[in-house]
């Protein structure tokens, strides 16, 4: 979609402490999302309900977060092939695991996994991806785009 730079996005379902989460990786930044699985009905309010946690914990300017979050509406779902992200996907998974056993609050656990580094990459957070990717800088309590 044009004026959108987030996505594609993969994602996974697993199980903690008997519920069911969905984990999702955005392929470029590795912007890591978190939200219950169930409804099923409710999945792309969830997912951009996440995206749009994400993106204000980051200081995002609101339009470039609504507009991103409008964009989920129309992704595609499709199976996952990359075995790269499949693997990331899988180690995130296993640090949020450690995550749920000091936290109960999805919030803050999807804000922590976006500050763990991911070897290899440059940037390699996805807070920093992110920020480039929106050429946001942190100025005092608020960010601005350059």
């Amino acid at each position: 979609m044009p004026g959108i730079s987030l996505g594609p996005w993969a994602a996974k379902v697993f199980k903690d402490s008997g519920r069911d989460f969905v984990l999702v990786l955005e392929q470029r930044t590795y912007l890591t999302l978190l939200f219950p699985f169930a409804p099923l009905a409710q999945f792309r309010v969830h997912l951009s309900g996440a995206l749009a946690n994400a993106l204000v914990d980051l200081g995002i300017p609101l339009a470039i977060a609504r507009a991103e979050c409008a964009a989920i509406e129309f992704e595609p779902l499709a199976r996952l092939e990359d075995a790269c992200l499949r693997e990331r996907l899988d180690d995130v998974e296993f640090t949020c695991g450690i995550e749920f056993s000091y936290h109960t609050d999805v919030r803050i656990i999807q804000r922590n996994l976006n500050d763990i580094p991911h070897p290899g990459r440059d940037p390699c957070t996805p807070v920093d991806g992110v920020r480039r990717l929106f050429d946001c800088r942190r100025i005092g309590p608020a960010f601005v785009t350059q």
